[in-house]
């Protein structure tokens, strides 16, 4: 036995991962095959090391495939960090929107000098939801302060909510399609050589252009829509 090797069993106990787990990772080639001393199989540290990266993979979500894709293609663990780095970019929040939790008596803050009954409608637009405990929890709480900014320009909360879901349909459209040309790109005409902290960059500096450009598109085509209105509405008047 060479110094420093492990058996199965001892993989197992220093890793957490079960021993049939270990050998269903080898047939599916995500780990190497253990040295052989007769019928006793030897592990080395750098099967440790690649189990401890296969479950740091697993819990940022990735299958037992593309964790097998992603190895085969960076080999060594300084690679597959910057990738990991790209990852933490990629999860990060464009927004500072998060969820809140209220009580009654906050909920009834929050809505001022409204009526007490949009407690209710909020409820059933899904904008708040009852918790066991008594609370109610928002899970976008700037969603809920630009629902109520529009109750005040005399926008219901149904309509506010059918807007919202019609936004939200397009918009993930044309974000994936989005998406779709910088992941094209890259390399090329986006984020330089493609190198991971080139890539980081240039999220980094869309995140912010992004925001506004979603923004200044949609009031111009908004605008858009209101003079078509505005004009066949008064055609139709005319006629009339």
């Amino acid at each position: 036995m060479v110094d420093g090797e492990l058996s199965l069993d001892e993989v197992a106990d220093r890793s957490g991962v079960s021993a049939r787990t270990i050998r269903y990772y080898q047939s599916e080639g995500v780990l190497a095959a253990p040295r052989r001393e007769g019928r006793d199989a030897r592990y080395n540290p750098g099967h440790l090391e690649r189990l401890e990266l296969i479950a740091e993979l697993q819990e940022r979500g990735l299958k037992l495939e593309a964790i097998k894709s992603l190895l085969s293609r960076t080999g060594r663990r300084s690679s597959v960090s910057q990738w990991l780095g790209i990852d933490e970019v990629l999860r990060a929040s464009w927004t500072n929107d998060q969820a809140a939790t209220m009580t009654l008596a906050e909920v009834h803050e929050r809505l001022g000098r409204r009526p007490r009954r949009f407690v209710g409608e909020l409820v059933d637009a899904g904008l708040l939801t009852r918790q066991e405990d008594g609370t109610f929890l928002a899970s976008s709480d700037a969603m809920l302060d630009l629902t109520l900014r529009l109750l005040d320009a005399s926008v219901s909360i149904e309509v506010a909510g059918r807007a919202a879901d019609l936004l939200r349909r397009r918009l993930a459209k044309a974000a994936a399609d989005l998406v779709r040309l910088f992941e094209e790109e890259t390399g090329r005409s986006f984020a330089g050589k493609g190198a991971p902290e080139e890539v980081a960059a240039a999220l980094d500096a869309i995140r912010p252009v992004a925001i506004d450009a979603a923004g200044l598109i949609l009031a111009q085509e908004l605008e858009r829509a209101l003079r078509h209105l505005a004009t066949t509405g008064t055609r139709r008047s005319r006629r009339s």
